[in-house]
């Protein structure tokens, strides 16, 4: 343990924490930063997050997630993106037990999610800390708040389905999000949640990249101060604690991802070669289990009083 590590763990509250190293901080970052930060591990539930507690004001994370946040796609990506958004919608159909009528998309982005919802006939409800909407998503019949989930002042048991695709891992209290999820949640009420894998085979590899080349101080969890500005981390175990510990059922969860990272990218780009002599490490991945991202169906349970 690093005794002058003294940042509660978000997920189980433990002081009980260590050091996975120092994190990389981007140029964008730096002029917001005044702490000496690290990214630590609980030694008693295994979660990633950064002590000291990061301080940024609500300008600052509006400056950092703006419009340049969104990288271009390739066209099969987008394609891929946009089949994997059908599917992901169709399993929050499957899975709740009623006819969705009301849908949420926290972290909307570009609001992709938000047209195929809007095409299934819901209401529709997006929200996010900054406006990235498309033209087609910008619809008035869709119904968006610049805001975070918090000042949002939805009332309870509001909506049927609530959607966060990699919005979780940017939350530096991702416990409370998930109850206020809850409250405004149906009984029996979905949620799909998408996060990075912390455990994935490609952040051990790159640890041993860094300690060859000397910067074997820097942490590959989490990923703080660079794009896309991850501040706390999960793993499967990690995942399944939080959703049982904010009062969800996991219905289905999965671990994926990694193979068709090259596809992101133009043909013959610096990242296009990168991430295609990554293949054979996100090959192996797929029977170690240990793939770059998670994703899980959850149902709220048994409703707590208060």
């Amino acid at each position: 343990m690093d005794s002058d590590l003294k940042t509660v763990c978000p997920l189980c509250g433990s002081h009980n924490h260590s050091s996975t190293g120092r994190p990389k901080i981007s140029k964008a970052a730096a002029e917001f930063i005044n702490k000496d930060y690290l990214v630590v591990r609980c030694n008693d539930c295994g979660f990633f997050f950064v002590d000291p507690k990061i301080n940024f004001s609500g300008e600052a994370w509006e400056k950092l997630y703006g419009a340049e946040y969104f990288s271009e796609l390739t066209g099969w990506w987008q394609k891929r993106r946009s089949r994997d958004r059908r599917l992901r919608l169709d399993l929050l159909e499957r899975l709740y037990e009623n006819r969705v009528r009301r849908f949420l998309d926290i972290g909307c982005g570009e609001g992709a999610v938000l047209i195929e919802a809007f095409n299934r006939g819901w209401e529709v409800h997006g929200l996010d800390i900054y406006d990235n909407r498309n033209d087609e998503a910008r619809d008035e019949k869709i119904h968006f708040i610049k805001s975070d989930l918090f000042n949002s002042s939805f009332p309870n048991r509001h909506f049927d389905c609530v959607y966060l695709d990699s919005v979780l891992e940017h939350v530096l209290d991702p416990v409370r999000l998930l109850l206020e999820v809850r409250r405004i949640l149906a009984d029996g009420g979905c949620v799909y949640i998408g996060v990075p894998n912390e455990d994935s085979l490609l952040n051990d590899f790159k640890k041993i990249v860094f300690t060859l080349t000397g910067h074997p101080d820097l942490s590959t969890r989490a990923k703080p101060f660079v794009s896309p500005y991850h501040v706390v981390g999960f793993n499967k175990k990690l995942l399944k604690l939080i959703l049982k510990s904010c009062g969800f059922e996991a219905l289905r969860l999965r671990n994926f991802s990694g193979q068709y990272e090259w596809r992101k990218h133009k043909a013959f780009t610096r990242m296009f070669f990168i991430q295609l002599l990554l293949l054979p490490l996100h090959l192996l991945s797929i029977p170690l289990g240990k793939r770059i991202y998670l994703d899980v169906v959850a149902r709220k349970i048994g409703d707590k009083k208060g």
